[in-house]
């Protein structure tokens, strides 16, 4: 039997699973903001950028940001949590398609539904950040990549330079993809298309969408990679250790993938020997198995050579990504006669792991804190804080609230929770992290300096330039203490915060 005739998913089938994909949507979109008190720490960040509108960060370039920040203007705290959602739902769609012209749609179908079974696409996907907001361009570029070198188009190439420049404007390890893009074309029979206008039209539209974050990147003196080469001088040694690490973790993180497939495999082969039907020999079913292996593995592979090679520090939750094509691989090695016992197995299986993924999820948000004897981030309570940095404001000053300063945590967590318009944070360290803040927006307004008790001696002195602004104007200083009470436990100790206000004269009430 060849795979061209193999059946598609059945209507009924495919339209259960739209229902349940929409209210899987709904459940880990409104779940975590109902049982939780503040967002994730990478949220409550992303958040203290977006509202800025800036072309760039001392981390990361900004897109990611200024999209959630415009949808948790629009849905309040559940933003955060539905644009990670889509951000899956989309990416599952361009490896659907992708899989559509790799592969037969019975495979493509299979191969997508076992893409949830990588770990990344559940319980670390409630965080919205870089990661997450990298996962629909990268399938995305995965699908346009394979769909020009394929038609040949032009429209084709040029939508890729696009979503290669969006990749880029969300986080620059969407340069990893592009590289083993542009390896196999070199490598390959396909760099016959060098000789036409589109690849060389793509890189010019890239080159049009980064041209402002260029620029930025140029007047902010690449503050992105100098802050990375402090990182990277303050990492653990063993390096080249840590890169096999991030491999194994890899791996780890598709043991339920792997465990499902294998499983409905396992049934099929025996249902199978007993209607008489014999597999195939094994290889890979699709007509271009090297160009899905390099989208599917290369850019892992890749990565982990580079960490080994050249000592490069790798992160574990930079894999988040890099595995959207898995589930296709996965699919493109079954045999044909498996396909249709398999099918059934493999949703059931994969529909399990969602729903006990969900109840845990559930449970952690509601019971966490009070099993570890201690909050996470989405323990703290935001709203108090909030409102009692606005209570306190209010009694010195007659001007707004305009900016909170601090760790990125303690003070971006009282902006988020003051609203989309609230103050913006001003960052402790240097200067350059808030360009936002100017002194003379401090000037007019002044600021709320917030520390943790147990920071006092770590943050002894406000961040720059707060603390130049208010040595050389008229300012007022009062000092206090909040003790804020958590809600997962009135008799712990509560959370003691010391603040400073710095109200310029002309706002001193």
């Amino acid at each position: 039997m060849s795979s061209s005739s193999t059946p598609t998913p059945q209507p009924l089938l495919t339209r259960c699973l739209l229902i349940a994909a929409a209210l899987y949507v709904l459940v880990w979109s409104l779940l975590p903001p109902l049982l939780s008190q503040s967002l994730p720490l990478d949220v409550v960040e992303s958040l203290s950028w977006g509202r800025e509108w800036q072309w760039g960060t001392y981390k990361h370039p900004t897109l990611g940001p200024s999209v959630l920040h415009v949808f948790y203007m629009a849905f309040g705290k559940v933003g955060p949590f539905l644009l990670s959602q889509l951000c899956i739902v989309a990416t599952l769609w361009m490896v659907w398609l992708t899989g559509c012209r790799l592969m037969s749609r019975e495979r493509a179908f299979l191969g997508t539904v076992l893409t949830m079974g990588v770990a990344y696409y559940g319980w670390p996907a409630i965080e919205f950040n870089h990661n997450i907001a990298q996962m629909p361009t990268w399938a995305a570029l995965g699908y346009l990549y394979v769909a020009a070198l394929q038609d040949g188009r032009l429209h084709q190439w040029l939508l890729l330079g696009l979503m290669a420049g969006l990749g880029m404007l969300t986080k620059y390890s969407i340069g990893i993809i592009l590289a083993c893009m542009g390896l196999y074309i070199l490598l390959s029979a396909y760099r016959k298309v060098l000789l036409g206008p589109g690849p060389w039209l793509a890189l010019v539209v890239l080159c049009v969408v980064m041209a402002p974050h260029l620029y930025w990147l140029k007047t902010s003196e690449w503050l992105p990679f100098a802050y990375a080469g402090e990182r990277a001088a303050t990492a653990s040694d063993s390096p080249r250790l840590a890169a096999l690490g991030f491999l194994l973790t890899q791996f780890l993180n598709h043991l339920p993938l792997l465990c499902i497939a294998g499983f409905a495999a396992l049934k099929a082969r025996k249902q199978c020997q007993k209607e008489g039907l014999v597999a195939s020999p094994w290889h890979l079913h699709t007509q271009h198995p090297a160009l899905l292996l390099v989208l599917a593995l290369g850019p892992g592979l890749l990565v982990t050579v580079l960490g080994v090679t050249l000592g490069m520090r790798l992160r574990d939750m930079w894999g988040t990504t890099m595995w959207a094509f898995s589930g296709l691989v996965v699919a493109a090695c079954v045999p044909t006669a498996w396909l249709g016992v398999m099918r059934p197995r493999v949703v059931r299986g994969v529909g399990v792991w969602l729903v006990l993924l969900t109840i845990f999820a559930g449970i952690y948000l509601t019971y966490g804190a009070q099993l570890r004897k201690r909050p996470a981030r989405m323990d703290w309570p935001a709203v108090a804080l909030a409102q009692q940095a606005q209570q306190t404001w209010s009694q010195v000053s007659s001007c707004r609230l305009d900016v909170v300063a601090g760790d990125y945590w303690l003070s971006g967590l009282v902006a988020t929770a003051i609203g989309s318009h609230g103050p913006s944070v001003l960052i402790t360290g240097d200067a350059r992290y808030s360009p936002w803040v100017t002194p003379q927006r401090l000037q007019q307004h002044g600021a709320l300096w917030l520390r943790q008790e147990k920071d006092m001696d770590v943050y002894t002195s406000p961040p720059q330039p707060l603390e130049a602004v208010a040595q050389s104007t008229d300012f007022t200083v009062i000092d206090g203490t909040w003790n804020i009470a958590w809600a997962y436990d009135s008799k712990a100790q509560p959370l003691t915060v010391r603040w400073r206000a710095y109200v310029p004269a002309s706002c001193v009430k």
